[in-house]
């Protein structure tokens, strides 16, 4: 029992000096989020892929192959990046005092905390017992095969006794793709999906499965979902990203390039994806043997770019650009929000298509009132197009693109 404590004890004055030394010397400033370093970790993998490719390492399909789900996990990465975290970043405490109090409080704390609950014979937490939802987010990546099959395998059971539990059955879809059980990762999204009112984020998460499944190729199905998804949110970096994808694909560069150039003009500044954008707006353009810069955004990106929501930027944008900002809209009556949408969506047919053709309504009497108002026409027409009023919403674009011109 002594050789127990002694090793507690140099245990806990290894710790404590690991915690108090950066306290001592680390220099303030704010710290990159967990979404940053996995970006630049798979831009490094891109990087490698290439080179493997030129050494001939890899086949052109296989690199394609890798390249696209390597790209995929960056556009994933950059949904969960917090940029209220990376902007704030977190100040740690420095200086000898507090080192000093956390050097003397962790020790004790511990042994305090041991003295009470501790016991060296407590057997382990049995593994029927343990939060696999938790433990598969917690340890995504870490995990090797075998693991991944048995969490998959409990998971799923436990899924059969709570059938609509839409977070479940994405993260099953997302744990068997990491081993790469594509027909099991298709079969959990479309169960998603149908329990989740086909969410567009998990449409999105099941079309890009599909691209996987196919080897990196966008098949009919995928390009099918990810026009669907385009239509629906023209600002969606993803869908315009394998659309333009698709188009290479099939040989059609010239429209592979625009639609990236486009993707580039509706996007924020510094956007984590614009890097991987412009490799294969460089690629095509070489392809086309054309400047890149000479082939300019079409008139409905730049009008989308002009009314761009600010909230929307992960960075301030130039100076320059505060002239194309949208106003931010009066309050009463602001149209559908992303919460409406969603709580929309739990409602029968009847009740959510009541529901939005009065906020629609409220939204369109509201610009009578403020006809200047560019963020508020965008959304009437992207309202009407949902609705199915092609006219209304052909009027209200000619509105958008009227009071974009104006603003230049």
């Amino acid at each position: 029992m002594t050789g127990l404590w002694v090793a507690a004890v140099l245990m806990s004055a290894a710790v404590a000096l690991a915690i108090v030394m950066p306290l001592i010397r680390r220099p303030g400033g704010p710290q990159p989020g967990r979404g940053e370093y996995d970006i630049t970790v798979y831009k490094d993998q891109l990087r490698e892929i290439d080179r493997d490719r030129d050494r001939g390492l890899l086949g052109e399909e296989e690199a394609e192959a890798a390249r696209v789900e390597i790209q995929r996990r960056i556009l994933a990465a950059v949904e969960v990046t917090d940029p209220k975290q990376a902007a704030s970043g977190g100040a740690i405490p420095r200086g000898r005092t507090a080192a000093a109090v956390l050097g003397a409080a962790i020790p004790a704390a511990a042994f305090g905390i041991y003295s009470v609950l501790g016991s060296p014979e407590m057997p382990g937490q049995p593994f029927a017992g343990r939060n696999m939802s938790s433990e598969i987010v917690a340890r995504e990546g870490k995990l090797d095969r075998n693991e991944v099959t048995q969490l998959a395998a409990r998971l799923l059971k436990r899924l059969e006794a709570d059938p609509n539990n839409v977070h479940g059955w994405t993260l099953l879809g997302r744990t068997y793709l990491s081993i790469r059980n594509f027909e099991g990762a298709l079969a959990a999204y479309r169960k998603a999906m149908e329990v989740g009112n086909r969410d567009p984020k998990i449409v999105t998460d099941y079309a890009e499965a599909l691209v996987l499944s196919e080897n990196g190729q966008v098949g009919p199905e995928a390009r099918g979902l990810f026009e669907d998804i385009a239509e629906a949110d023209p600002y969606n970096p993803r869908a315009r990203y394998f659309l333009g994808l698709g188009l290479a694909q099939r040989g059609n560069f010239k429209a592979a390039l625009r639609a990236w150039v486009d993707l580039r003009a509706v996007s924020p500044p510094g956007s984590p994806w614009l890097e991987m954008v412009d490799q294969r707006i460089a690629r095509a353009a070489e392809d086309l043997q054309v400047a890149p810069w000479s082939v300019k955004p079409s008139a409905k990106a730049l009008a989308l770019a002009k009314a761009m929501p600010a909230t929307e930027a992960p960075a301030p944008p130039p100076a320059s650009s505060t002239a194309a900002r949208p106003s931010t809209p009066p309050s009463g009556a602001p149209g559908p929000s992303a919460e409406d949408v969603k709580a929309a969506s739990q409602m029968s047919a009847a009740d959510r298509q009541t529901m939005i053709r009065t906020m629609v309504q409220r939204l369109a009497d509201r610009l009578e009132e403020n006809p200047d108002d560019l963020s508020g026409w965008q959304r009437l027409a992207r309202a009407y197009e949902v609705l199915g009023e092609t006219e209304k919403a052909k009027d209200a674009r000619a509105r958008v693109e009227a009071l974009a011109k104006k603003g230049r």
